[in-house]
Formats: C-alpha cells, sequence, structure tokens
C-alpha cells in the first residue's frame, strides 16, 4: 500500500508539473512542451506535430543551399533563428498550400499525387535561418508517423534517412514571401 501511494504521488507530479502551454490562435488549439534535455519545442495539434529546433542545434548538413540540381545558384549566406508559433503555423500553411493545391514550389519543383501522402501522416522538425535578403526561412523535414522507422532521438537530433520513398520528404518555406522551394522526397532503395 505504500508503494501505491508513493507511485501516485509521483505520478500525480509528473501530470501536474508539465510545462506544456496551451495556445488557441485562429479557433485552432496548438500545446508547446520543452523537450527535455534540449532547447527544443514539441509543437502539437490536430493538423500536425512536430519539433521546433532552437537556433544552437545545427542540421547536418546544410539544407538551405543544398538544392541536388534543381535550383543552382550561388551558396545563400543564411544566419540561424529560432521560429516562433506563429511562424511555424505560416509555415505550415505554405506547406499545405504547395503540396495540396501549387503542386509546385517558386524553383518549379513539381509536387506531384501519389508522390507523399497525406501530410496528417508525418511529424515535423523546423529549423529556421534568415537568408542575405532578411528573409525568414523554415526547413521542413517531415517523416512518418507509423512508418517501421522509429527514430527515439527525434525531438533533439534531424531525422535522416537513405533511401524511405514517400515516407521522407522535406521542403523549405519562405514565410515572408509565401513560397516554398528545395523539395526533396526520398528514393526507394534498391
Amino acid at each position: 500500500m505504500k508503494y501505491f501511494i508513493v507511485i501516485a504521488v509521483a505520478l500525480l507530479c509528473m501530470t501536474s508539473c508539465s510545462n506544456s502551454k496551451s495556445y488557441s490562435i485562429d479557433g485552432i488549439e496548438y500545446t508547446v512542451t520543452p523537450v527535455d534535455s534540449s532547447l527544443n519545442l514539441l509543437v502539437e495539434t490536430n493538423e500536425f506535430s512536430g519539433v521546433i529546433f532552437n537556433e544552437k542545434t545545427k542540421p547536418y548538413r546544410d539544407i538551405f543551399s543544398f538544392r541536388m540540381l534543381v535550383r543552382p545558384t550561388k551558396e545563400e549566406k543564411i544566419t540561424a533563428f529560432t521560429p516562433s508559433l506563429e511562424e511555424i503555423i505560416k509555415a505550415e500553411r505554405i506547406l499545405k498550400r504547395c503540396v495540396e493545391v501549387d503542386k509546385i514550389g517558386a524553383d518549379s519543383m513539381e509536387i506531384s499525387d501519389g508522390s507523399i501522402q497525406e501530410l496528417s501522416n508525418y511529424s515535423r522538425q523546423y529549423f529556421g535561418a534568415v537568408n542575405e535578403k532578411g528573409q525568414k526561412l523554415i526547413w521542413i523535414n517531415c517523416f512518418a508517423k507509423q512508418s517501421a522507422f522509429i527514430n527515439p532521438t527525434w525531438k533533439i537530433e534531424e531525422v535522416s534517412v537513405d533511401d524511405g520513398g514517400d515516407w521522407f520528404f522535406n521542403i523549405i518555406t519562405n514565410i515572408d514571401t509565401d513560397e516554398c522551394y528545395g523539395f526533396f522526397r526520398n528514393s526507394i532503395g534498391g
């Protein structure tokens, strides 16, 4: 009985001591929770969930100037920043429009039907940068919630995989120009 009371008190403390904050923006409820052992924030809503990476956490590669042959321009000099919840919401709106309506990015990269799953099937990682023009860019790294790939550190480290097909894709959104570009879907190995 003594152990039951100790466990009950510990569970009560854990659930009531949460650092989560709730926000209502444009009629949508968002929960933002600090990610343990990092400066990152987990954003959860009925429409999407993802982690906002702190500007001190850099991706493994130069994602903002990496263009694969799609946009062969000079490399941009960028400065990292930590996106706010409002900036993530704007990036999500751009992502949704690019994938579901426009089906093409500012760099003429097509996002064809069937190239990715429904957006609600993906968890996201958000990395922010400001380019030389002072425009805010948010790289959205998407990976399937229900895929066989499970990375327990996805809230603190960039998810990077080889192959994986339509279960993994990423895109850059420019929240100042309302554009998306740099769409990249992983290939299917073989």
